[in-house]
């Protein structure tokens, strides 16, 4: 049923395992582009979000953060939150060992900082946007609210935010069509986003440009658990919620179709 879509997307999985191990710088600089393209999709939400009308700011900033997505569907990149799921398949089809899937997911998650943190800082250094001017109430409000908010919440929300990342590079991989890809990039990120749930490499960008700021209900202590917790809930999203359940539902329908095939002929 899914087979086809399980082997593209373990086989890319396999291919980023390669790279991360054969070529780690070119790696590292695809995982920043792509920590940097997601910040620039939150650089958009923020910015919008700051003078948008509160019945629809939740809608409008969803909508907008959708750019960080498609600018790495389409410009090419290695984000960690789609990347647990296509490790996980990898894992799953017997193609990567468990040492390919933790080493290549660390090796991106920390290129996807190192690309947040250095947007942050040319934003900082380019005065800030509106972010950190006239929309700075609302940014650094979210940020706060993010580096103090419990574990549990935190788990919980990144578990769905990223089953919902991840369904989109999913939907992706099943179409050959560019017009397609935007509307299945477009849905479930503006349905994260407006919710609320929590994104790790979204808060990464998040955190960097509101210390650089000096927002002081930011405590590197937040921080570190938030991102602690995110990546962990993001992980479970990507490779439980969607990697392992459509390969479970490949399995059983290979089994059900090996038993039928089994079945002896009734006697007349």
């Amino acid at each position: 049923m899914f087979d086809t879509t399980i082997d593209q997307l373990a086989d890319t999985g396999v291919q980023r395992a390669q790279q991360a191990r054969t070529r780690p710088f070119s790696f590292l600089i695809g995982s920043a582009m792509a920590g940097a393209y997601v910040g620039f999709g939150a650089i958009l939400m923020f910015t919008v979000g700051a003078h948008a009308d509160p019945a629809w700011a939740r809608l409008v900033m969803g909508a907008v953060f959708a750019l960080g997505l498609t600018l790495i569907t389409f410009a090419g990149g290695h984000l960690f939150t789609g990347l647990t799921m296509q490790m996980a398949l990898a894992w799953l089809r017997r193609k990567a060992s468990a040492s390919d899937v933790l080493g290549t997911l660390a090796h991106c998650w920390f290129g996807n900082l190192v690309g947040a943190v250095v947007l942050a800082a040319i934003l900082k250094l380019a005065g800030g946007g509106v972010l950190l001017t006239d929309g700075a109430a609302l940014f650094t409000k979210t940020a706060a609210a993010k580096a103090n908010a419990p574990a549990i919440a935190l788990l919980f929300k990144a578990i769905l935010c990223n089953w919902l990342v991840c369904l989109t590079v999913w939907m992706c991989a099943r179409t050959s069509s560019d017009s397609a890809r935007l509307g299945l990039v477009f849905w479930p990120v503006m349905m994260f986003a407006a919710c609320g749930f929590e994104h790790s490499i979204a808060n990464m960008f998040t955190f960097a440009l509101a210390m650089l700021g000096g927002a002081a209900d930011v405590p590197l202590g937040g921080v570190l658990a938030n991102l602690g917790w995110v990546t962990l809930g993001n992980a479970i999203g990507g490779m439980l919620m969607v990697g392992a359940g459509y390969w479970a539902q490949s399995q059983a329908a290979l089994a059900s179709c090996g038993t039928a095939k089994a079945a002896p002929l009734r006697e007349r």
